[in-house]
């Protein structure tokens, strides 16, 4: 795990070579075991290495044999000891032990087309000096972040937005558009960032730069077609395989690897599946002092069922300095808190191993999350359209005290969400992803001139309207949600700490086993993940197989009203983003009602603290 940089421009002019040295030092934590910049004249590549294979060779930027292609990449290349031994019966001779000399070797035999041989997590450029070329790529999921600029002629790139600040070129203006998107889901989508110049390659796409032109493709699609109709005994065979393959090519490190361990259903096959590959590693766990938040008795028990060596640390709110730590990670306005305890997990379990299997993707891919079943119920239900248009039993629902525990042990929080997700499906029937702020409620709070009043039509966009209801839900959270969210916390919070994450279930074999299979089973009456859970009924702990989704989520109603409360004061009610952006009516309002314990407002101020918080960072600059 890296990261990597670079500039191109014109034949006959120099790439900057000092804003990509500056750009390589902001790039430190990511690659904290060394360091190595190439000056090409028309292209400078620099690159940070976290050692984690052939620890010793492979440094990069990395040149070919010939002299004529040079590469930066970050992430593992999962498959690299088959793809070798290709290579080798072609004629190629190797240098090193390393996925680093086998991925430049295999652009050089098949251009672009090698992407389609990788199985891994990568983001890489490579610059052909005889064509004057760059290609850079990134994996199909999107587990590796790429961002560039573009602007008369040149092009910079980067892993972090914090590593482009060297180049003058780059149009730092706000996008509103991101503002808005930001509101509406506490992440940037698509290919946006906060900046109008920069933006993201997305997941499963490449691009190419020749002399000023950019081209831009994908190469790889989840089928959302040919559903199996293969008997259930016949998919568990082949799931149980997948997975077993999957998480076996991701145990191969020259560094010691531990596992995240939470007690829910999807970091305990991860565990129990490494248990029966014959290996012991450490796992890890974090706890919370608030019990309606806590897993980490249920992952004690799995870590006993499972004979697991296991650690759990109890964490709560740090002080300023350590969330403001974690802002600062993502260069932009990013408000999942639970970024927060992944952020402790990441340094909790970097004092013992380098590298660590995660859960990931299986509620994206499976159909775990509350939402989907919430909005399968919905299609089952009779809607009067009087009833949605009035909103009385929302109304009636909204007039009791809301708690700030955890929302699935709490009926009121359950029953908001509900009818919160029936209003939005009115409001904005072209946006299938979950909203902290709806339609409305950004436009009292950002203007009218600020927000789109179609909201966002990603229905369209995502070639997915073809799907049930349940299907377009699930499918734009793998497009966008995964990617833009759960992988951008995962990706920064470990790199802040020099740690490497791998996710078994977001081998793209895995993913285009799941979406072939039909909604039923995923998503059975009561029972979400349910192919998952009856394959592994017989083999995991009933701790994990019978429990519910439990969010890695945090006390943030409380927070607001005991650590929190003065920092949101003198940040928010007092700064500058409420006099230039937002409505501080609006505002003022959720923070009064959040005080009183009318209602838990804890992830709208959230969002609204971040982004305030940027806001100033932003026009101080």
């Amino acid at each position: 795990m890296c990261g990597l940089l670079g500039h191109v421009v014109m034949a006959g002019c120099g790439a900057d070579a000092e804003a990509v040295r500056q750009g390589n030092r902001a790039l430190v934590h990511r690659g904290p075991d060394g360091g190595g910049q190439v000056d090409l004249g028309q292209c400078s590549l620099a690159h940070r290495r976290l050692s984690v294979i052939d620890l010793e060779g492979s440094p990069q930027p990395w040149r070919s044999e010939c002299g004529r292609y040079h590469l930066v990449f970050n992430g593992e290349i999962y498959n690299y000891r088959a793809l070798r031994k290709e290579l080798e019966q072609r004629g190629y001779r190797f240098r090193s032990d390393g996925d680093t000399e086998v991925l430049l070797n295999l652009y050089i035999e098949h251009g672009e087309s090698c992407l389609e041989k990788l199985n891994g997590m990568f983001a890489f450029a490579v610059w052909d000096s005889r064509e004057r070329l760059l290609f850079m790529a990134r994996d199909r999921l999107g587990e590796k972040p790429l961002y560039y600029a573009r602007s008369s002629g040149q092009l910079a790139f980067a892993s972090e937005l914090v590593a482009l600040g060297g180049f003058d070129f780059v149009d730092r203006g706000l996008d509103t558009r991101a503002v808005d998107d930001f509101f509406a889901h506490q992440y940037i989508g698509e290919d946006r960032t906060i900046y109008k110049g920069i933006r993201k390659l997305r997941p499963a796409h490449w691009l190419r730069w020749r002399e000023g032109r950019v081209e831009t493709g994908c190469y790889w699609t989840l089928p959302r077609q040919q559903l199996s109709t293969a008997p259930v005994a016949q998919l568990c065979e082949e799931l149980e395989w997948l997975v077993r393959d999957s998480v076996n090519m991701r145990l191969h490190a020259d560094v010691p690897l531990g596992m995240f361990l939470s007690g829910g259903l999807d970091s305990s096959l991860v565990a129990y599946t490494v248990r029966e590959l014959g290996h012991d590693p450490q796992a890890f766990t974090i706890g919370f002092s608030d019990s309606s938040y806590d897993e980490s008795r249920n992952a004690q028990a799995v870590a006993r069922a499972l004979a697991l060596r296991q650690q759990t640390e109890v964490v709560d709110l740090g002080d300023v300095q350590q969330l403001n730590e974690i802002l600062d990670a993502f260069g932009e306005p990013y408000a999942d808190p639970s970024a927060i305890p992944t952020w402790t997990l990441c340094r909790f379990a970097r004092q013992e191993v380098t590298v660590a299997l995660s859960g990931d993707g299986v509620d994206e891919l499976f159909g775990g999350y509350r939402r989907y079943y919430a909005r399968s119920l919905l299609q089952r239900l009779p809607m009067h359209p009087r009833y949605l248009k009035n909103r009385l039993v929302e109304r009636l629902v909204g007039l009791f005290p809301e708690s700030s525990a955890y929302y699935g042990n709490s009926l009121t929080k359950k029953l908001r969400l509900f009818y919160g997700l029936i209003s939005r499906l009115v409001e904005s029937p072209g946006d299938p992803l979950a909203q902290t702020f709806s339609l409305g409620e950004r436009q009292r709070l950002l203007g009218d001139d600020r927000v789109s009043p179609s909201g966002f039509e990603l229905l369209g966009k995502l070639d997915i309207e073809g799907l049930d209801a349940v299907s377009q839900m699930m499918f734009a959270d793998q497009m966008t949600y995964l990617p833009e969210d759960i992988l951008v916390k995962v990706d920064r919070m470990s790199m802040q700490h020099g740690l490497e994450v791998r996710n078994p279930f977001l081998d793209h074999r895995l993913a285009e086993f799941a979406a072939r299979l039909p909604l039923e089973l995923k998503i059975r009456g009561k029972v979400q993940k349910y192919l998952v859970r009856h394959c592994y009924r017989e083999n995991l702990p009933p701790e994990s197989v019978q429990r519910a989704k439990h969010g890695f989520s945090v006390p943030l109603g409380r927070w607001f009203r005991e650590g929190l409360k003065t920092p949101f004061e003198n940040q928010v009610l007092d700064g500058k983003a409420v006099k230039d952006m937002l409505d501080r009516k609006e505002v003022l309002g959720m923070w009064e009602q959040h005080q009183r314990g009318q209602a838990d407002f804890g992830f709208k101020l959230w969002s609204i603290y971040v982004f305030c918080r940027w806001y100033h960072r932003y026009t101080e600059a």
